[in-house]
């Protein structure tokens, strides 16, 4: 008995061992593929940040795409042109103006390097929004399930009318809250013409001191700036910040869905297969901040 417990032992041994072994896997490089961001604001010049993709290991930066020509359209006429600043950021001179419908044009060169060709995206139209009423801070005491320190909330009121989706965005200190958790998008379905200001709905949660970098005291928060934006977005930028959200977060599960890539609003002539990476879209941000003071 006492052999057979040895020899059994020394087998399990063998199979832990045997689970370290390095194995070197060599992944082909993907599809070069151009990567857009950009937008049109209706108080901001439109804008895109063109560069291309790389291998998923590589530790080299996207490189800056510099020759584009870049046009935007509104309902379907030619209405601005894009001139490039630095790095691959192009900037144009108008802005957008609600209720009106943008896209895309970008004509990359024909070069040996990179793909060329035309890309265009798909119409986006720039939805209303309201501006955010207040925002400001509270400083609240310790609590069962609260920490003690400056919580900030904001009031706004969501226009009447079903149909709005929007996006939130939070900064501290001039940095975006950019991690998965964070991206914040929502359809007016449950809130539709209501207002969150302690009166009608909870005034939005902005920042607290759970929230901040770090194990953070109240008075670590004392000149920290806190920076809130609601964005109108069109269904589809809603529905593709959703799906880069259930991607980003998911944890290498038996029960995750594989990872695929994540195809936005723009393509190469008229193949949905020809796509590029990023999304152009129309949007009327709000925005406010506020400063922690004693």
């Amino acid at each position: 008995m006492k052999k057979l417990l040895f020899l059994t032992t020394f087998a399990f041994l063998g199979l832990l061992s045997s689970c370290q072994d390095e194995i070197d896997i060599t992944l082909p490089d993907g599809q070069e593929r151009l990567i857009i961001n950009g937008k049109v604001m209706d108080n901001e010049f439109a804008f895109a940040d063109l560069s291309w993709s790389i291998n998923y290991l590589s530790q080299e930066e996207n490189p800056s795409v510099l020759n584009a020509n870049i046009l935007v359209f509104e309902d379907e006429i030619l209405w601005d042109s894009l001139l490039h600043v630095e790095n691959g950021h192009y900037v144009g001179q108008k802005m957008g103006e609600i209720g009106r419908n943008y896209f895309i044009e970008v004509n990359i060169p024909e070069s040996l390097e990179h793909p060329f060709g035309i890309w265009k995206s798909q119409n986006e139209k720039l939805n209303r929004n309201n501006p955010i009423d207040s925002i400001y801070s509270l400083y609240l005491p310790q609590a069962p399930f609260q920490r003690e320190g400056f919580y900030v909330y904001a009031h706004w009121t969501e226009p009447s009318g079903l149909g709005d989706c929007y996006r939130f965005k939070e900064w501290e200190n001039d940095t975006l809250e950019n991690a998965p958790f964070n991206l914040q998008v929502t359809e007016d379905k449950f809130f539709d013409g209501r207002s969150f200001n302690d009166i009608d709905l909870d005034a939005l949660n902005v920042a607290g001191p759970e929230r901040s970098r770090g194990d953070s005291t109240g008075e670590d928060q004392i000149g920290t700036k806190y920076s809130y934006e609601i964005s109108s977005i069109s269904l589809s930028h809603h529905d593709y910040i959703n799906l880069i959200q259930e991607q980003t977060l998911q944890v290498g599960g038996l029960f995750d869905p594989p990872a695929a890539p994540i195809v936005g609003n723009i393509y190469r002539g008229d193949d949905t297969e020809d796509y590029a990476l990023g999304y152009f879209y129309a949007t009327a941000p709000r925005k406010s901040h506020i400063i922690i003071t004693p």
